[in-house]
């Protein structure tokens, strides 16, 4: 592979709502960045929370199945879009959420500690979440935890 090859391969944005182009397409290709709107912050950078003041990821909630989910709330977690084996392993395991998130291309995340987690208090001091989206997340009754846990047979 010659440097400029490998040079395409990196760094190369592309719009994916764009008109499929390549063989049995009738669409002309433009430059990469052709009809794509950036997103705009009024100067300032993306990453700074003044960007967005109306976020507030420790207050904002999610509707999941008629029930308003937020930071506190307990879900079961049932891993379906882009599962990952690391994600099946939390299959059907009962979790605390810590945030409810948006991205810049404004999909949800839902940030999770696993309540049966020895850890989870260390991961919830340093930030240490998991993340899934709504649809795969089932709002559980307030109640205590251990009232959601499954019985291990002997």
């Amino acid at each position: 592979m010659s440097a400029a090859d490998l040079q395409q391969l990196h760094g190369l944005l592309r719009d994916p709502h764009a008109p499929p182009t390549g063989p049995g397409t009738t669409a002309t290709a433009g430059p990469p960045d052709a009809g794509m709107t950036p997103f705009d912050t009024g100067g300032v950078p993306w990453w700074d929370p003044a960007t967005d003041a109306a976020v507030r990821p420790e207050s904002d909630a999610v509707v999941i199945n008629g029930v308003r989910v937020a930071k506190g709330s307990l879900v079961r977690v049932h891993p379906s879009r882009r599962a990952d084996a690391q994600d099946l392993f939390f299959a059907d395991q009962v979790a605390r959420v810590t945030a409810v998130l948006s991205d810049v291309d404004g999909a949800v995340h839902v940030a999770l500690v696993l309540v049966d987690d020895p850890a989870a208090d260390l991961h919830d001091w340093y930030g240490r979440y998991f993340y899934f989206a709504p649809d795969e997340l089932e709002p559980l009754p307030v109640e205590s935890p251990m009232e959601h846990r499954e019985e291990i047979p002997s």
